[in-house]
C-alpha cells in the first residue's frame, strides 16, 4: 500500500501550518504540484470574492503536461465548495494559465462570487481552525499593516 501524499501549507510569518489531503477529482494536479515542491510565494487574498487567500504568480519549474486536458477535470462552484478547498492551478493549462506561471488558492470562510473553480485538495478538519487563523491574518496584513506574508507549499515527509 502506498502512503497517501499530504500537502503541507506554511505561512512562516505567521508560524502556521495546514496538512491538505488530495481529492479523488483532479489528482492529476494535485500530485503534478507535491512533484514540484516545495513551491515559494507572497500569499495575496480576494477583494470582491470573500474569505479566498491565493498567489496567482509564482515560476514554477515546468509546464504541466497537457496528457489530461482541461475536459477531465472536474470544477466546484466557488459558493458550494466547503471551506478548506485548494486550488493549484497548473503552469500551461489552457483554462488556467500560460508559460511557467501557476497560483493557488485555499477558501477559508464562505465566498460570494459564483464562479466555477477546479480545486484539487481538501484541508483537513482538524487544521480548518488554524486555517482561518490564518486566513483573517493575511486579510488583515494585506489591506491593514501592510506586511508582506510569504507561503510554502511542500509535501510531507
Amino acid at each position: 500500500m502506498t502512503k497517501e501524499r499530504i500537502l503541507v501549507i506554511t505561512w512562516p510569518e505567521l508560524g502556521i501550518s495546514v496538512e491538505c489531503k488530495p481529492l479523488s477529482h483532479n489528482r492529476e494536479i494535485y500530485d503534478w504540484y507535491l512533484d514540484h515542491c516545495p513551491i515559494r510565494g507572497v500569499q495575496s487574498h480576494g477583494v470582491c470574492s470573500g474569505p479566498v487567500a491565493y498567489v496567482h504568480n509564482f515560476i514554477l519549474p515546468e509546464r504541466r503536461p497537457p496528457a489530461q486536458s482541461a475536459k477531465n477535470l472536474k470544477p466546484e462552484l466557488l459558493t458550494e465548495a466547503p471551506i478548506g478547498r485548494v486550488k493549484l492551478t497548473p503552469a500551461g493549462a489552457k483554462v488556467h494559465s500560460a508559460g511557467l506561471v501557476g497560483g493557488f488558492s485555499v477558501k477559508y470562510g464562505e465566498l460570494t462570487e459564483d464562479m466555477s473553480v477546479f480545486y484539487c485538495a481538501q484541508v483537513v478538519e482538524e487544521d480548518i481552525d488554524k486555517l482561518k487563523k490564518a486566513g483573517a491574518a493575511i486579510w488583515n496584513a494585506i489591506y491593514k499593516t501592510k506586511e508582506i506574508i510569504t507561503v510554502e507549499l511542500s509535501e510531507k515527509k
